[in-house]
Formats: C-alpha cells, structure tokens, sequence
C-alpha cells in the first residue's frame, strides 16, 4: 500500500489551497476531502513517501500564506497497515468512464458483441437445413414427371385410329365424289382402310380412279 499524507485545515478555503499545492508539488494522488464538525476539512493524498511527504509540506505552507486561515495539522504515514482502509480511502477511486472502458473490452462483452453474429449464422444454418429437404423432395418428384412422360406418348398415336374408323363407316356416294376435289378425295382414300391402292398409285391416279376404288371398299363394308 501506497504511503498516506493529510492535512487538516480550518474552513473550506484552506483545504482547497493545500489540496492544490499538495498535488503540483509531487506525483501524489488525491484521495478525498473530508469535513467534520467544527468547519475542520481533511485532505488525505497517497503515493510514494517520499513524494508524500513532500506534497504535505507544500500544502501546508501554501496554507500559512494565506491570511485568516488555519492550518491544524499535517501528517505522513509511510506504511499503513490494510485494515487501516476500513476507516479511510486508500485508494483513488475508479471513474465511470474507466469501468465503461474495461467493460467494453472484457471478453464477456466481446462475446456479447458476436453474440447476434451468431444468431444470424444460426438462423443461416437453419434456413439452409430447411431448404435442402425441399431440394431432394424435388429432385424425387422428378422422376415421375419423367416416367410419366411415355403414356403420353402411348395414347398419341391414338387419335389417327378414331378418324380411320369414322372414315371407314361413312358412306361415300359417287355423286358426291365428282363435286370434291381431287386432292380431298385422295386424302380420303389415304386414310380409308382397305383400298386397294397403295400410297403411290393414290397419288398418281386419276380422280376417276380414286373414286371406284372408293366406292369399292364402301360396297366392301356394306356387304
């Protein structure tokens, strides 16, 4: 523990005087100021003896060059004893400004400072776990779109049939082949089942030939 100086003075002026001179004489550090009855003030400073003792001298000549006041006493104490801060400060006191600082860059308020950095990377992580479960539900669904996609294929070329049949079971008089023209009644007897006429001939015949050719398949039916 730091060496302890005081001096005590009657009346407020005196004590702010010798507090001034005290801590410009030497590195002292002021610890309090104390007033009791009677209108006796205590000022008490610490640091080295040395640098003590010397600030208490200072402060109590500057003291007695004041006229009107009271210097009452003055005192060093080069080692005092622990117990002794039970009574009085020992130690200059902390300022908040201090403690504001030492709390910013305590480890506790660096974690409190990545405490929402973690959080947002948590909630990150969560949202990424969410959304893998909907990335393979899609790639699972995937397969049956692909699956699905040859019975579409199988029923396509269904719809040709239905005409064929509707053609076959139309009756087709000759009368009403002349008015057509020739290429209608080639696109009927292409898709007109069992005519005689392949594909080529059908379309190299003559319309003449086309229609008995018609006709004939027609009667075919009928019978």
């Amino acid at each position: 523990m730091d060496a302890l100086g005081f001096i005590e003075t009657k009346g407020l002026l005196a004590a702010v005087e010798g507090a001034d001179a005290m801590l410009k004489a030497a590195a002292v550090t002021l610890l309090e100021k104390n007033i009791s009855g009677g209108g006796l003030v205590t000022v008490t400073v610490s640091g080295e003896v040395s640098a003590v003792q010397a600030s208490v001298e200072a402060g109590a000549a500057a003291i007695r060059r004041i006229a009107g006041t009271e210097l009452v006493s003055q005192h060093v104490i080069a080692r005092p004893y622990d117990e002794i801060s039970k009574i009085i400060a020992t130690s200059a006191p902390v300022v908040e400004k201090e403690i504001s600082r030492e709390v910013a860059q305590s480890p506790a308020s660096a974690e409190e400072q990545a405490g929402p950095a973690l959080a947002e990377e948590k909630v990150e992580a969560e949202d990424v776990s969410e959304a893998e479960p909907e990335v393979l539900k899609e790639e699972i669904e995937a397969p049956t779109v692909q699956e699905s996609a040859p019975e579409a294929e199988i029923t396509v070329p269904e719809a040709p049939r239905a005409v064929k049949a509707k053609e076959v079971t139309t009756q087709y008089k000759p009368a009403e082949l002349r008015k057509m023209k020739i290429s209608k009644v080639r696109q009927i007897a292409r898709n007109l089942e069992g005519i005689s006429l392949t594909n080529e001939e059908v379309k190299k015949a003559t319309k003449k030939t086309l229609i008995d050719a018609i006709i004939n398949v027609t009667r075919q039916i009928e019978e």
